[in-house]
């Protein structure tokens, strides 16, 4: 069973996604910022992340920076998720990039994906 860990500083957001994403047979983890979400994403190894990106402390593309320079953590898919689009950055820090709010079909179509893609992939780069 893959573990997902979802991000995201909005209680009433974070609860009913991980019911939703744990009723798909996933192993969830939750973080409620950025500085959470790096210190489980170590411990848990999660095989995706679903992160938003405006959160206090370490916001979603901060985090997705770091997982990228960690060689541990580099490999791991991230669906971004936003109610504004976040700044472009020069290299891919995420592998989908979803507006809030996100039809959770559309968001579990997205983690299943990314989780059955072959890991010897690069995931989101060229």
């Amino acid at each position: 069973m893959a573990t997902v860990l979802l991000v995201d500083d909005d209680p009433n957001i974070l609860r009913p996604l991980q019911l939703l994403v744990e009723r798909e047979g996933y192993r969830v983890v939750t973080a409620q910022d950025g500085r959470a979400a790096l210190a489980a994403a170590a411990i848990e190894s999660p095989g995706l992340i679903v992160t938003d990106w405006m959160m206090p402390h370490i916001d979603g593309v901060e985090l997705c920076r770091r997982l990228k320079s960690d060689p541990a953590m580099a490999d791991i898919p991230v669906v971004m998720l936003s109610a504004v689009l976040p700044p472009v950055p020069m290299e891919p820090l995420w592998d989908v990039l979803l507006r809030k709010p996100a039809p959770i079909g559309q968001l579990i179509d997205a983690i299943r994906s990314l989780l059955d893609r072959p890991h010897t992939e690069s995931p989101g780069r060229t």
